[in-house]
Formats: C-alpha cells, sequence, structure tokens
C-alpha cells in the first residue's frame, strides 16, 4: 500500500527540492559565460521573457542575474532528464549558434605561401618537441617528493612576500610604456618610453646603453618583447607609426593600417607576433627580414575590434590575441586555424599571457579583473578581481627558473603591482612605490625571485 504525503510534507519536499536546485544553479552560474555588451544582454533577456532591468541594479548585477537565470534553467533541463526545454532557452541557445556561424563566416584565413607552410612546418616540429621536454619535466616533478615541492614554493613564496624596493632610476624624459627582462640573462632589462626610444639597462648597476627605437613623434608608445638566449639577443617594438622594428634595426615590419599595440616573440626566436587597431594581427619571419622591408609570413583577421595583446604559448603551438570587444582568441599556428575563442571580460581586454604548466590562459584589461581560463575544458576557470583600475600587464615567473610558473604578477593604473600564488590564486604582496600608473612589470630570470616595474612617473624600479 503507498500512502500519500500530507500538504505540509509535499511542501516541505517541493521546498528542499527548489533549495538543492538553487545551490547547483549557483555552483554552474560561478562559471557560466554570458555576453558582455549591454545590448546583447538585453536581448538575452528579452528572449527569455526576463526584465531587461530591475530598480537599482547596474551592467554586473545585470549580467549576474542572466547568469543565474542561464544556470537555472540549465539545471532544471537535466533534472527534467530530457523533458521540454524552455522555449525562451532555445531561442538564446539559436542566437548563440547563429553568431557563431556568423563569426566564423566572417574569419577570413590567409591563402598559405610557400614561405609559411615552412614556418608552419617549423613551428609543429619545435612545439612538440617543446612540448615533450616539458611534460618530461612535470613528471619528473611529480615523481620526486611532495614535500620537497611544497619546501620549495613555500620558500618562493616567502622570499615574495619580503620584496622590497631596491632601487629606482628615472629612465625616460616621457612616461615609460613598457619594461622586459631577458630570459637567460638576469641582468638584462629593456624599457620602452613614449619618446619613441628603447634603453637597455644593466639590472645590476644603473648604467644603461641607449638604442634607437621607434620615433613617430610626441604622443608614440613603445611596446616591446626581447628575445634573450646564451648567445643572442634581440628585441622588438611597436609603434604608432604603424611599424615594429627589430633592434638594432635589423629591419622595420610594414604592413599594418592603424597604430600597432603589443608585439610578441615566438619561443622559437625566429617569429615575431603583432597586433594592431586595424582589427588584424600579423606573424613575421625574423631570420629572414631585411632592413628595407620585413618578411610578413601571415595577416589574420578574425576580430571585430581592435586587436591589443598577443602572447605565445610556451610550446610554440598557440597564440592568443585580444581585443576590445572582450574577446580572447586562440589560434592554432600549425594549421592557420581558431582553436578556440572565449567571453567573460567585461570591457576591453589588453594583456594575455600563458602558464608555463601550458594548460591555463590568463588575461586582463578595463574591467580590473584577471580571468584564468583552462584550455583542456575550454571555460572559465578562475576570475579574480585584482585592481581597481585599468590592468596593464601579465606576467608568468619563468619556467626556466626554479621558480617555474609558481607565481603570476599583474600591473595597473591604480598604481600597484601585485603578486598571485598560481596554487590558489591568492594575493602574495603588493608592490607600491610608484607615483601614479604602473606600465608594465616582469619578472627576472633567477635563482631568487626578482621583479622589476615602469610606471608614468617615467621611473624604473628594481624589486
Amino acid at each position: 500500500e503507498t500512502l500519500t504525503l500530507t500538504a505540509d510534507s509535499l511542501a516541505a519536499q517541493n521546498e528542499h527540492r527548489s533549495m538543492l536546485l538553487d545551490l547547483e544553479a549557483r555552483k554552474r552560474a560561478s562559471t557560466m559565460d554570458v555576453p558582455t555588451l549591454p545590448a546583447d544582454v538585453r536581448d538575452a533577456l528579452r528572449s527569455l521573457g526576463e526584465p531587461v532591468r530591475m530598480f537599482g541594479e547596474d551592467l554586473a548585477a545585470i549580467r549576474d542575474r542572466l547568469r543565474m537565470v542561464l544556470a537555472r534553467a540549465e539545471v532544471m533541463r537535466e533534472e527534467e532528464a530530457g523533458g521540454m526545454i524552455v522555449q525562451g532557452m532555445e531561442d538564446q541557445m539559436r542566437v548563440m549558434d547563429a553568431a557563431e556561424e556568423e563569426e566564423v563566416t566572417e574569419t577570413t584565413y590567409t591563402h598559405a605561401s610557400v614561405e609559411l607552410i615552412h614556418a608552419r612546418k617549423v613551428i609543429c616540429d619545435f612545439s612538440l618537441e617543446r612540448s615533450r621536454h616539458r611534460l618530461d619535466v612535470e613528471r619528473r616533478r611529480h615523481s620526486s617528493l611532495v614535500k620537497q615541492l611544497d619546501d620549495s614554493c613555500e620558500k618562493i613564496y616567502k622570499t615574495i612576500r619580503n620584496l622590497a624596493l631596491e632601487g629606482s632610476q628615472y629612465g625616460d624624459v616621457r612616461p615609460l610604456s613598457a619594461v622586459y627582462g631577458a630570459m637567460r640573462l638576469p641582468k638584462l632589462i629593456a624599457t620602452g618610453g613614449w619618446s619613441g626610444g628603447i634603453k637597455l639597462w644593466n639590472g645590476g648597476g644603473n648604467h644603461n646603453n641607449n638604442s634607437s627605437g621607434s620615433e613617430s613623434g610626441g604622443n608614440d608608445r613603445s611596446p616591446l618583447d626581447l628575445f634573450g638566449e646564451k648567445m643572442t639577443t634581440m628585441i622588438a617594438s611597436a609603434s604608432i607609426d604603424l611599424t615594429a622594428k627589430l633592434c638594432k634595426e635589423c629591419a622595420h615590419l610594414k604592413g599594418h593600417a592603424a597604430r600597432l599595440c603589443s608585439v610578441a616573440f615566438h619561443p622559437t626566436g625566429r617569429f615575431v607576433a603583432t597586433t594592431s587597431f586595424d582589427h588584424t594581427w600579423r606573424l613575421w619571419d625574423v631570420e629572414t627580414s631585411s632592413m628595407e622591408e620585413g618578411k610578413e609570413l601571415l595577416l589574420q583577421d578574425g576580430h571585430a575590434r581592435e586587436v591589443y595583446g598577443v602572447g605565445f604559448h610556451p610550446d610554440g603551438s598557440l597564440v592568443a590575441t585580444t581585443d576590445f570587444g572582450g574577446v580572447v582568441q586562440c589560434w592554432d599556428l600549425r594549421t592557420g586555424k581558431s582553436a578556440c575563442h572565449f567571453l567573460g571580460h567585461a570591457k576591453r581586454v589588453v594583456c594575455s599571457e600563458f602558464s608555463p604548466n601550458g594548460f591555463q590562459l590568463a588575461t586582463a584589461g578595463d574591467d580590473g579583473t584577471i580571468k584564468i581560463w583552462d584550455l583542456r575544458r575550454r571555460r572559465l576557470s578562475t576570475s579574480i578581481p585584482a585592481h581597481t583600475n585599468v590592468i596593464t600587464q601579465l606576467k608568468f615567473a619563468h619556467s626556466s627558473s626554479s621558480q617555474n610558473g609558481e607565481f603570476l604578477t599583474s600591473s595597473s593604473f591604480d598604481g600597484t603591482g601585485k603578486i598571485w600564488s598560481t596554487r590558489d590564486w591568492k594575493l602574495l604582496t603588493t608592490l607600491q612605490g610608484h607615483e601614479g600608473k604602473v606600465m608594465g612589470i616582469d619578472v627576472l630570470d633567477g635563482q631568487a625571485p626578482g621583479i622589476v616595474t615602469c610606471g608614468f612617473d617615467k621611473t624604473l624600479k628594481l624589486w
């Protein structure tokens, strides 16, 4: 005989079930991607039959409400085990699928030249060997005693927490916009400034060597990247004069139709990537470049807004580009295709940095948050409310040193640099000393953690 529950028991059961569903929805909402543009958020809420805006809500609260609505719909769909899906959810999925199809159709690929095919083969061979070496190192590390790894990490974190300002030097007559330390050359530091010049600094002293740079007038900015090995050191700079240069002016890389934003060396040291306001990024061959005209291997569009940040995977297989629409794109250099894209930033994304572990990508921008993306799951892993203003630079500890990616550094317009643990993404220390915006930050290669920053106050600081 089956006894029916009383009305009170049914109500309690339904309330308990509702609480469990709400808890599961909150868990899923924390990692769910939603549109970032206000117009897209409004359209999504309308399609779901939800109010576009409630009293007292700002844009962030509206996006959170949309995230919860989508999460609850997803949980209810699974709970009903294949039952009817809410019509509004179907409409939203169709809109998202149509947007993805439209985005794919708008992405055009350049016809591969003989040089580009050869470059892809070189990158493929290099990335396979690099990834094999990285995985071998990780296997050896994991086969070691866990306590030894923890002790080494704790020693690094203790040193970081005790970091203090070691030296400060005026680096230019105008604000400094970028700073980089050479890997495997811990005492070599390069800075770029709004005056259009590049300077090389000895990290062990206060002497510098001036290098010719991108000179294009009073409002020039010089983002740069530095590739250093035991026998070879190259510097690449980008400028608003529509050119990139390899110093000492080995080549002029001309081709962009608007100002350049960022430049980065491929781990092989043979290729350079540049991003621009012309909505494209380009790949150049350093070895075959001449002074008159650099060798352009690839012109790639696919972004609807200005492309700003660029970063290479440590194995050299992928490159990540970011734009002012909040989109992060990952491209496979071996095939020339888009591998994946990420949405989640509320504003412009200006920097991207791959972790030395090979499966995490860090991005940041105008919204003051650092987002960690899992390349294996192709979704957001962690969102860090890092700064109160624009984040200008992200840098992981180099994999070539004993630090091996154990921490992440960030710089911001809020006047601080910060160092984060990559194990739990908690703040280790805050670097305060610049009088104004901090424009760049980098980790110096070596046994002990060393940090270098540059700022709007025209100074270069060593920590």
